[in-house]
């Protein structure tokens, strides 16, 4: 572990379908966390670790402020980066939730990234950080486009300046806080939406039930949960080609973030209305 100049942890926040996931995803440069146009996909929180240039960033991609609103899990960051909709940029930006974000942390630095700046003309970009700066004042406005990289650099070198100038907090090699079984399921998770309608997708919780060493290969045995008893189907597909998709997809992610050979093997069992039943979601996770 050698000495680096700023090291710290940076917070990402936002409402639904403000395109946090695919921010964290960009600025590591790593895809960790699932991301799509279906609303609320991050259900708990998923940290990312960013090392270059002699800086080392922890990122925490936090559940959307309209799902889940917990003030403590960003008390600690050193700085918090909140995604705004360019499309929704008033209305986002004067939200309770947020405006009572920033009154329980007045200490805590908060950046806006204008995200989907892609849908917009290259010259209204300077007209989108003027309309955030009337709204209200902020350190820095930085529009990004995380699928084309838009912006990622500057963004990053705005948030290691409020890096405060440390040790390095973390090995070379390490990406996430996160065990090896919570990312696999993570990437389990991020096939689903790759290949699945976003709504069955969404309502598909991932359960590991195994995880171990098989043949010099890591062997994890994980239970798809469907909401519903017609999801069962499409989620298997015909002669079970869809799961076997699943499986193929997540694998490839899994074993880069492991950076070893795995064997995933997985089940489609049915837990009928589990995103409604307390008891579910907390024996999956989804509850912090």
């Amino acid at each position: 572990m050698t000495d680096i100049v700023k090291a710290g942890y940076a917070g990402l926040t936002g409402l639904s379908n403000s395109g946090k996931s695919a921010l964290i995803n960009g600025l590591t440069q790593r895809k960790i966390s699932p991301s799509c146009s279906h609303e609320g996909t991050t259900r708990v929180p998923v940290t990312s670790i960013y090392s270059d240039r002699g800086v080392q960033i922890c990122f925490l991609d936090t559940p959307p402020l309209d799902r889940f609103y917990d003030p403590s899990l960003l008390r600690t960051m050193d700085v918090i980066c909140h995604a705004v909709n360019s499309r929704k940029i008033s209305e986002q930006l004067q939200d309770p939730l947020f405006r009572r974000l920033r009154r329980d942390l007045p200490d805590v630095p908060i950046v806006i990234a204008t995200t989907f700046v892609d849908h917009l003309p290259h010259r209204l970009r300077g007209a989108l950080i003027n309309q955030v700066t009337m709204l209200d004042d902020f350190p820095e406005i930085v529009p990004v486009c995380p699928p084309a990289g838009d912006g990622l650099t500057r963004l990053r070198d705005v948030m290691s300046d409020f890096m405060p100038r440390s040790r390095q907090l973390f090995p070379d090699n390490c990406t996430s806080l996160h065990s090896e079984r919570f990312l696999v399921c993570e990437q389990v998770r991020i096939s689903l939406f790759n290949v699945l309608p976003p709504d069955i997708a969404s309502n598909t919780a991932v359960q590991i039930e195994e995880f171990s060493i098989r043949d010099e290969k890591r062997y994890v045995r994980a239970n798809l949960h469907v909401a519903r008893h017609s999801s069962k189907g499409v989620v298997i597909g015909r002669k079970g080609t869809m799961l076997q998709h699943i499986a193929e997809i997540a694998s490839i992610g899994a074993s880069k973030i492991l950076q070893r050979p795995l064997y995933l093997d997985l089940w489609v069992k049915v837990r009928e209305s589990w995103t409604s039943n307390p008891e579910d979601l907390r024996e999956f996770g989804y509850v912090c």
